[in-house]
């Protein structure tokens, strides 16, 4: 069996904390006191406004990822608004895993599709032309591409946003394999 990329995300013991708007949400406090310990697959629930995206994000950016969406090393901004909560993290990798990782997030994705529709213009590239594309299959394609291939930390926030509840059931398969 493959590595775990990221077993665990806890805090840095040198971090220097000094929001107390974003350390007095529930979820980031108890990120802070006990860590979060991760399996091949996690997966956050709740109701909208209880933190998952602050969450996500941060776990995304902790391990070298847009916060915008992207890979690891990916530089595309459109509007910087992310917490310092990263940068308050440290993630506890699997040994010899993988360093290769995507993040994709509802709220930036047409920022990421203009990003990636611009490379075209510096090489070849496999990549369709996402803004060509709907919404929902925008958002499938970008699944279906290499970038959602192997091993690698996949963190996505609001995946089915654009799906239809077939394109989900199917974006769920995919990520069972």
């Amino acid at each position: 069996m493959t590595p775990t990329p990221v077993r665990r995300v806890e805090a840095r013991p040198d971090a220097v904390i000094e929001s107390e708007w974003l350390t007095s949400l529930a979820p980031v406090r108890q990120l802070l006191d006990e860590g979060l310990d991760l399996s091949r697959a996690a997966v956050l629930v709740g109701e909208n406004g209880t933190d998952k995206s602050t969450l996500v994000e941060a776990i995304a950016m902790a391990f070298g990822m847009n916060g915008e969406g992207g890979s690891t090393g990916a530089i595309h901004t459109t509007w910087t608004s992310e917490s310092p909560l990263h940068d308050w993290l440290q993630l506890v990798r699997g040994a010899g895993a993988s360093r290769w990782g995507y993040f994709v997030r509802a709220e930036t994705m047409h920022g990421l599709f203009t990003f990636l529709d611009g490379t075209r213009n510096e090489g070849p590239t496999l990549d369709p032309e996402l803004h060509r594309l709907s919404h929902g299959e925008a958002f499938r394609t970008l699944f279906e591409t290499k970038r959602f291939r192997g091993d690698g930390f996949y963190v996505l926030d609001e995946p089915e946003a654009g799906l239809s509840f077939t394109a989900q059931l199917r974006l769920v398969g995919q990520l069972m394999r």
